[in-house]
């Protein structure tokens, strides 16, 4: 494009822009005239008419009646009421109680405060949102009246000055009192849900008020994590008569304080579920659930001929054992149901899912590897028995100590035995070959400062690193049971006539669902890990200031959590749509769906789920949609200039999704170029040539141009052999000769059969045939080579002679 032709095209382009404009702020002006217009026909339509009025005011009167009705005094609000006086009893004396024990309360102590605080908030919350369901509706009501009111004022006032009769002005004053009484009755019943409003409010602000009184309190435990906070272990053996006196009247009180902390546990716990009856519900029905379908396939699954494959194995070893495998995913899962679960709560969840690893792990990975599991639940039931029992300060730190070497053992330990039985432990024995070193010396490293008197940091470190060792192998379960149970679906399934279906699914499982579930497992793992630290909420918050830092750009704000929540989406839309589209490109998939089917949904799959996944990623980053449709449009004309062919192949390719002229698969010939597809993209597909060679064909070429499917609706081919005899040869002898060969061939089809036809005499006096088959198309040059062999060898054992070509030299 000359320089010329470049002004020219930005002068047209510039004065389109400027017609656009003014077409669109022409259309603006029309608009608002338009608007003007129909608000004053609005408002003469307003007044009834003298013939109207009688049927107006019955229909209002059967209005007015209904929303008497819906304005008597709600039951809901009422409960709601009765429910928020009990909390706010229960609130005040809770707060009074927890201020005063956050000079002494622990981390433990803390989590459950915090746990039951937010039931509190989430539990008004739930007040208020019904409040709020029922003030929306009254307003609307009162809205519909006051229109009511208008209407019927304007109505008066009209009829006035036309001196209409008394009758008519009285009847209107008789409605105009009714809708009056209606409305206070509206404001009325808007001024008792307000004021319900109005004691939540109070009491969600006393909640936040101690909520971050507690946050301030968790603060200030972590800031001591890096303070010497006890003397030194080797001054601790120095104990007086004191000392004694006090030791052995803790021990006296041993077993009452043990009982007594207990109690407080369990009635903690009862108050907990009582208010979680349908959370706990849910989870012991998913639980049995779990168990009853490993039952049934167990019980339909018998014979040991069937599994051949890893996972398949592992799958049995699982139905094995319903209720260790329920109880590990099932418990995992489900405590998210609760939304929070009190310490004690979930020191009974981990000590479940616990048992139920040392049942199960060692059975699907090695014996060998229970030792170490062991370890683990003597390490935690150590933790628990802290909890309750009353011990002097110098024997709770040697116990710490014991039980860190413990855990350091237990790290060797399942390192040496994963190292011993790689093939065992999967993907999972390269993290945990990583972090054992580096936990092992940060465990040591805890012993050290436990000595020198920094407890609350050693205490810190040891308990992180236990969470998060324990949860790794627990998470690494949880894998191989969701996979395993994937595979027992597919099972329960199972008949006679799919098990080739079956082995393939299964397969399909082991290459696709358990990596990803690795992955995911691996994310659930750090997810624990920080909470195991207790960094998790602090991370978080972290995240989030950061997440808020913004640019103003004009009128448009971009904050760095748009642009990453704009990143992140658009990335993960992409693996999806990836995935979702490989899915239906496997070779399961294209045999099981009807030709062509599976490539077309996954050419639509990508481009849906491609455009839903960036609509809501500009949606999370914050872009108002709205805003920028007027300039999407204007680039839109620029850049439909410069993209034509681009939007052409696109809308080709959405024509091959529908049409399926050609299929993944397909052996195609387009511009001298042959060769088998081997992808169909949203602009492009790909051609492998017989060279080996990749050839990227244009979608628009694949409908515009003319293409030679050699596999469309079949993949038979006709091949053809010619050949030339002497003149002497025998020609019906030849032709039998010719069919018996092709015949006897293994790639050649016997119905058609084989025919050879002759052509007699060329010019140059020889006898002409021509052999016809039909093959395979990829078995085309196996027989073609084969059966032209044959004939070689054939005619030269007959003493048949092939044509010696003849040359004249003419002077």
């Amino acid at each position: 494009m000359n320089f010329k032709t470049r002004t020219n095209f930005k002068q047209s382009f510039f004065y389109f822009f400027c017609i656009f404009l003014c077409f669109s702020f022409s259309i603006t002006a029309q608009n608002e005239v338009k608007k003007d217009t129909e608000s004053t026909k609005v408002e003469e339509s307003e007044v009834i008419s003298l013939d109207q009025i009688s049927n107006e005011a019955e229909k209002l009167g059967q209005r007015i009646f209904s929303l008497r009705t819906i304005l008597k005094p709600s039951t809901d609000v009422k409960t709601v009421d009765s429910l928020t006086v009990l909390a706010e009893i229960e609130i005040l004396k809770s707060k009074d109680s927890i201020v005063q024990l956050f000079d002494s309360i622990n981390s433990r102590e803390l989590r459950s405060v915090k746990v039951l605080w937010k039931k509190h908030h989430t539990t008004l919350k739930g007040y208020q949102n019904t409040l709020k369901d029922r003030s929306e509706n009254i307003s609307e009501i009162n809205e519909e009246l006051v229109d009511e009111f208008n209407k019927w004022s304007l109505t008066k006032t009209t009829l006035q000055s036309s001196n209409s009769s008394k009758d008519v002005s009285e009847s209107l004053d008789k409605v105009i009192k009714n809708l009056q009484d209606i409305t206070n009755l509206a404001l009325q019943r808007l001024d008792d849900v307000y004021l319900v409003q109005n004691k939540i409010t109070n009491l969600l602000l006393i909640i936040d008020g101690l909520n971050a009184e507690i946050d301030q309190v968790e603060k200030n435990i972590k800031r001591d994590y890096f303070t010497v906070d006890a003397p030194p272990i080797w001054k601790l053996n120095k104990i007086t008569e004191s000392d004694n006196a006090n030791l052995e009247l803790a021990a006296e009180n041993s077993k009452k304080g043990f009982l007594t902390e207990l109690n407080k546990d369990i009635q903690q716990l009862k108050v907990y579920l009582s208010s979680r009856i349908g959370a706990l519900t849910s989870q012991i029905t998913l639980i049995l659930l779990l168990v009853l379908i490993m039952f049934k396939v167990n019980k339909s699954w018998k014979t040991e001929e069937e599994l051949t494959n890893p996972i398949e194995r592992e799958a049995k070893t699982i139905l094995k054992h319903p209720l260790s495998a329920s109880l590990v995913v099932g418990l995992l899962i489900s405590a998210y149901f609760y939304g929070g679960l009190t310490s004690f709560f979930r020191e009974i969840h981990i000590l479940l899912v616990l048992i139920s690893t040392i049942i199960l792990l060692p059975k699907l990975t090695t014996q060998k590897f229970r030792t170490t599991l062991v370890l683990f639940l003597v390490i935690y039931l150590e933790n628990l028995s802290e909890l309750y029992i009353s011990i002097s300060e110098l024997t709770a730190r040697l116990i710490d100590i014991a039980v860190t070497v413990l855990l350091i053992y237990a790290l060797i330990k399942g390192r040496k035995v994963i190292k011993q039985n790689p093939s065992a432990f999967q993907r999972f024995n390269k993290l945990f070959l990583f972090i054992s070193p580096i936990y092992i010396l940060l465990l040591v490293f805890s012993i050290v400062i436990n000595c020198i008197g920094m407890v609350g940091l050693s205490n810190f470190l040891y308990q992180g690193i236990f969470i998060s060792a324990l949860f790794s192998v627990v998470v690494y379960l949880i894998v191989k049971v969701i996979t395993g149970l994937t595979v027992i679906l597919f099972k329960l399934k199972k008949t006679s006539s799919n098990i080739q279906t079956l082995s393939t699914m299964v397969n399909v499982t082991n290459q696709r669902l358990q990596p990803t579930l690795y992955w995911a497992g691996f994310l659930y793992w750090i997810y624990f890990s920080l909470i195991g630290f207790n960094i998790y909420e602090d991370l978080l918050a972290w995240v989030n200031e950061i997440l808020l830092i913004d640019w103003k750009v004009g009128e448009m704000t971009i904050s760095l959590g748009g642009v990453l929540a704009f990143s992140t989406i658009f990335i993960i839309t992409l693996l999806l749509a990836k995935l979702a589209a490989s899915i239906f490109q496997d070779d399961w998939v294209i045999n099981t769906l009807p030709r062509g089917i599976a490539p077309a949904i996954s050419l639509l799959l990508r481009i849906i789920v491609i455009s839903i996944g960036f609509y809501i990623a500009l949606s999370a980053a914050g872009i108002d949609l709205s805003k920028v449709g007027f300039i999407v449009g204007t680039l839109g004309v620029g850049i439909g200039f410069g993209l034509q062919n681009v939007v052409l192949n696109f809308v080709a390719g959405l024509i091959l999704a529908f049409e399926r002229p050609v299929n993944l698969g397909d052996v195609i010939e387009i511009d001298q170029e042959k060769g088998v597809i081997t992808n169909i993209g949203v602009r492009s597909s790909n051609i492998k040539t017989y060279t080996g060679a990749e050839a990227i064909i244009p979608n628009g070429d694949l409908i515009s141009k003319k293409v030679v499917n050699w596999t469309l609706t079949n993949r038979d081919r006709r091949s053809r052999i010619l050949m030339k005899t002497s003149p002497n040869a025998d020609p019906e002898k030849v032709i039998e000769l010719f069919n018996t060969i092709a015949n006897e061939n293994e790639f050649t089809f016997k119905d058609p059969a084989p025919k050879t036809y002759f052509y007699g005499y060329n010019v140059d006096g020889n006898l002409d045939f021509a052999l016809m088959y039909w093959t395979t198309f990829s078995d085309t040059l196996s027989a073609d080579n084969d059966i032209a062999l044959k004939l070689f060898k054939k005619l030269k054992e007959e003493g048949i002679d092939a044509p010696i070509p003849t040359r004249k030299i003419i002077k």
